[in-house]
C-alpha cells in the first residue's frame, strides 16, 4: 500500500535499524489522520523537536531531495493530479510486503482513498540523496508526531522510503516508490562520559515504571544503529527500558574519537595480532568501559527506572564490556556476555588471560551465552570454569546453532531475542540485589 492516505499498511511504516544514518529530522505539512489501529498514537513520551535535514552539497542532489520531500507531502494531501504529474510512465510502487502496483493501479488506489487530515506533522530522519547522470536515489525515514509539542503521544511505527527518480526535460520523474514498515524510531539522547558528550538510542516501555533497564553494549562495528534497533524492541516488549550508548568513535558518537575498529585494523596491519590485542584490551578496559559506566549512571537517573534493576548486556566486543563491567561492579544487578571474544579467543593469549581474570574477579553475577555455531565457543566454556573455580555466581549456556553461518551464530545475542529471552531475562530478575556501595564510574582520561 502507499505511504499516503491509506491507513495501516501505508503511511507511517517503520524502518529497520541499520538505516538510521544520523541525519536530523524535519517537519513537513500537517498529515492526514491515520485511522488504522496499527497507526494509533500512544503515550508516554513525545519526540524531540525536529530540525530540518541538511541539504546535500551537490546542487542536483539538493534539487532532487526537495522534489522528493515535496512529493511525499503531496501524497499525504488530496491533489492526486499533482502526484500523477511527477510519475514516470513506467512507475512502479513496491509495498512493505513486496507487492507491486503499476502506475495505473497506484493512482486508482490513491483516488479511492479520501484524505483525512488531523493534528499530525511529519518528521524526517536519515534523509540521503544521490544523483548519478540522469538517475537519482532518495532514501529517508519518516514518521508522524502530534502537532502539539506538549502531547505525550508518540507514533508506534515509522516508514523507510526509498525512491528512484529519472531526470527528463520536463523535470524529475519518479520511477520507483518503495516503503518498508518497521519499528518506531528511538529517542536520540545525549550523555556525558568524562568531558565527552556522547549520544545513544533510548527505547522506553509503556507505562510510568518503575521498570528494569538494560544498557546494551554494541560490538566493534563503526555504526551500531542496526545492532541496537534490532535487539531493543523484543526487550522493550517485555517491559525493559533499553539504552544503546554509541561509544566514542562509533555511530552517533563518531565525532568524539577515532573509530576503534579502524584503529585496531590499522595497528594489526602494521604490527600484527599481538599489538592489536594489546591496543584493544587497553581501549576496552579503559575509555570504552568508561563510556558504558557513564551510560549506566545516565540510565539510573532516568524517570521510571528502578536503579536497583539495571543490567549491562552486550555482544562480541560488547560482551567483553559486559564482563569487564561485572568486574568493575558499577552498581549493576547482573550482566550478560553474548559471544565476548569469540573472534579473538583462539588467536590471542592476551584476550584469554585478561577475560579470565575479569571472570574470576566479577563483582556481580554474569550470564555467559553463545550459539553453538559461533566462531568459537571456548570463551563460554572456559570463563564458566574460571568463575566456578573462583566461586563467582554465574550461568552459562550454549544454545543450538542459530542461522546457517558462524557470523549468524555470532549475532545470536542481537537477532535471537525470541530464542533466549525466556531464559536470560528471568535469570536477571532472579539475581539478588547488590550488596554494599557500588564502585563509582571512573572518569575518562
Amino acid at each position: 500500500m502507499h505511504e499516503s492516505r491509506r491507513s495501516a499498511t501505508g503511511v507511517v511504516a517503520s524502518l529497520a535499524a541499520g538505516l538510521l544514518l544520523q541525519a536530523t529530522p524535519t517537519v513537513a505539512a500537517p498529515a492526514p489522520t491515520v485511522a488504522s489501529p496499527a497507526a494509533t498514537l500512544v503515550a508516554p513520551t513525545a519526540p524531540a523537536a525536529p530540525t530540518a535535514p541538511s541539504p546535500p552539497d551537490d546542487p542536483r542532489a539538493r534539487e532532487l531531495q526537495a522534489e522528493a520531500l515535496a512529493w511525499m507531502d503531496l501524497l499525504a494531501g488530496d491533489d492526486v493530479a499533482a502526484v500523477e504529474r511527477r510519475l514516470a510512465p513506467d512507475f512502479v510502487h513496491v509495498d512493505t510486503r513486496g507487492g507491486l502496483d503499476d502506475r495505473t493501479e497506484f493512482l486508482t488506489d490513491l483516488r479511492a482513498s479520501p484524505p483525512r487530515r488531523g493534528a499530525l506533522v511529519r518528521e524526517w530522519r536519515a534523509v540521503r540523496t544521490l544523483v548519478r547522470g540522469d538517475t537519482g536515489t532518495f532514501v529517508g525515514r519518516t514518521t508522524w508526531r502530534p502537532a502539539d509539542p506538549k502531547s505525550p503521544a508518540r507514533a508506534t511505527y515509522s516508514t523507510l522510503v526509498t525512491q528512484h527518480w529519472r531526470a527528463t526535460p520536463a523535470g524529475w520523474r519518479l520511477v520507483t516508490h518503495q516503503v518498508a514498515r518497521l519499528d518506531a524510531p528511538p529517542e536520540i539522547v545525549e550523555f556525558a562520559s568524562g568531558e565527552l558528550r556522547l549520544q545513544g538510542q533510548l527505547f522506553r516501555p509503556a507505562g510510568e515504571g518503575p521498570y528494569p533497564a538494560i544498557v546494551y553494549a554494541h560490538g566493534n562495528e563503526p555504526d551500531p544503529t542496526n545492532t541496537i534497533e534490532s535487539v531493543a524492541p523484543g526487550l522493550v516488549a517485555r517491559g525493559y527500558l533499553v539504552f544503546g550508548p554509541h561509544r566514542r568513535g562509533a555511530g552517533l558518537s563518531s565525532g568524539a574519537a577515532p573509530n576503534l575498529l579502524r584503529t585496531l585494523t590499522a595497528i594489526e596491519a602494521r604490527e600484527g595480532v599481538e599489538a592489536r590485542s594489546r591496543a584493544a584490551i587497553a581501549a576496552l578496559e579503559g575509555p570504552q568501559l568508561d563510556d558504558v559506566a557513564a551510560a549506566v549512571e545516565h540510565v539510573k537517573r532516568l524517570p521510571g527506572v528502578d536503579p536497583e534493576r539495571v543490567y549491562v548486556m552486550g555482544v562480541s566486543f560488547g560482551g567483553i564490556l559486559a564482563l569487564l563491567a561485572a568486574e568493575r561492579g558499577l552498581g549493576l544487578r547482573a550482566t550478560v556476555n553474548f559471544a565476548g571474544a569469540a573472534l579473538n579467543w583462539e588467536r590471542s593469549a592476551l584476550f584469554r588471560e585478561r577475560l579470565t581474570r575479569a571472570a574470576r574477579e566479577a563483582k556481580v553475577p554474569v550470564f555467559l551465552a553463545q550459539a553453538e555455531n559461533d566462531f568459537s565457543t571456548a570463551p563460554t566454556r572456559e570463563l564458566a570454569r574460571a568463575m566456578t573455580d573462583a566461586g563467582r555466581p554465574h550461568r552459562a549456556k550454549l544454545w543450538p546453532a542459530f542461522g546457517l553461518t558462524a557470523g549468524e551464530g555470532h549475532g545470536f545475542g542481537v537477532d535471537g531475542v525470541e530464542a533466549w529471552a525466556s531464559e536470560v531475562l528471568p535469570w536477571l530478575e532472579a539475581t539478588p540485589p547488590r550488596a554494599g556501595p557500588a564502585e563509582p564510574a571512573r572518569p575518562a582520561p
